[in-house]
């Protein structure tokens, strides 16, 4: 839907592919997978000098189709490090990578949200994310359309592979830590559910091979997770492995009391709440819908928490639908609720269309678009 990118794929290197994620103000996690055996490796980390200064504990490899996961800490806040990966005693300087630890306490900064891409996708949006430097880059679903209806972790594994040899993709998070949530194809077929064959694979192939946040879930459940820049809160959730349509649910009981608890403190703890929802919030109630418009009881449910709370200090970003639209809260209230600022974000690569609304400032469909958020903090009550 827009023109491909002209970026060039790295050197071939010890390092298959890798990213980083679940960053906070002193440390980060990256996740590699390797192209040959190998017995260990390391995180190095680098300042802007290029001196090193932190390492990763030293991380067995028993297999090279796993990937691994490196954690970092002990870093300063709001600060830029270069990183690479050593391979037994071998440090791969083909693949050096870059990220900023999150800071601590009130800051500005710029997240970039998209969701969306096709299999293979490689853009040129990518690079116009990548050049734009913002601090994150938040996936809210479709991270590829590979439809997975099977419970086989290798057919993730290899739509993961296939993300990461795209160079535009490689080029974005090589320059920018992920955070990501899954919709529907990239966790199991179209429009699938928690009836999916896919789903015990989708769970153990997002634990090790996405770097992320603390789940709440542990080692089996939905990937809902939230995490902290300065003094916004970002909460996650995860609206498909635990959709039931026959149960009125699209998060299922434990994860929704979870994100009720997180909108609660948040509203004391944080300046501002940005709840990432795959699914569109807004539209009419109709049981067939795969909008929240479809699970109208829990969406009510939520709409009442929040304002028997009053929680104002959030907006959601949300994907899905192959657009990008804003309402300014207008249309987003329910269960007594005022409403709040939803904006949606996609698509990155696939053909326009339009899913629930009305948006108070309308709807743009189409391909090769992305949001951004801005947060201006400069302390204070505002």
């Amino acid at each position: 839907t827009h023109p491909q990118s002209s970026t060039e794929a790295l050197p071939s290197s010890p390092v298959r592919w890798l990213w980083s994620g679940a960053v906070g103000s002193t440390g980060f996690t990256v996740t590699a997978r390797l192209r040959d055996e190998a017995e260990s490796a390391q995180l190095v980390v680098r300042d802007a000098d290029g001196v090193e200064v932190a390492r990763s504990s030293d991380a067995p490899v028993p297999d090279a189709d796993e990937p691994v996961s490196l954690v970092v800490d002990g870093l300063e806040p709001a600060t830029d490090y270069g990183y690479a990966v050593e391979i037994d005693g071998e440090i791969d300087e083909v693949n050096v990578w870059e990220v900023q630890t999150f800071p601590d306490g009130a800051a500005s900064f710029t997240v970039a949200v998209a969701s969306c891409a096709g299999t293979n996708s490689n853009g040129v949006v990518f690079d116009t994310i990548r050049e734009l430097g913002a601090d994150l880059y938040v996936n809210s679903g479709d991270l590829h359309y590979r439809n997975i209806g099977d419970d086989d972790v290798d057919q993730f594994r290899s739509a993961f592979a296939q993300v990461h040899a795209a160079p535009a993709q490689a080029a974005l998070y090589r320059s920018l830590p992920i955070a990501y949530v899954w919709d529907d194809h990239d966790y199991g077929p179209n429009d699938s559910d928690a009836s999916s064959a896919s789903r015990p694979a989708a769970w153990a192939a997002y634990r090790a091979h996405v770097p992320h946040y603390e789940l709440p879930s542990g080692d089996e459940g939905p990937i809902h997770q939230a995490f902290s820049i300065g003094r916004v809160r970002f909460v996650m959730v995860d609206t498909r492995s635990n959709r039931d349509p026959a149960a009125a649910t699209m998060l299922g009981d434990a994860q929704l009391e979870w994100l009720l608890a997180e909108l609660l403190a948040a509203r004391d703890s944080h300046a501002l709440t940005v709840w990432i929802s795959p699914t569109p919030w807004i539209g009419a109630p109709d049981p067939t819908a795969e909008h929240w418009g479809g699970f109208a009881a829990e969406r009510e449910r939520i709409g009442r928490f929040l304002a028997e709370h009053d929680i104002s200090n959030l907006v959601m970003l949300s994907g899905d639908a192959h657009m990008v639209a804003v309402d300014d809260g207008t249309n987003s209230g329910y269960g007594g609720h005022g409403g709040f600022p939803v904006l949606q974000a996609a698509a990155l690569d696939r053909p326009g269309s339009i899913k629930g609304g009305p948006y108070s400032h309308g709807t743009f469909p189409g391909g090769g678009q992305f949001g951004t958020l801005e947060i201006t903090d400069q302390g204070g009550d505002r």
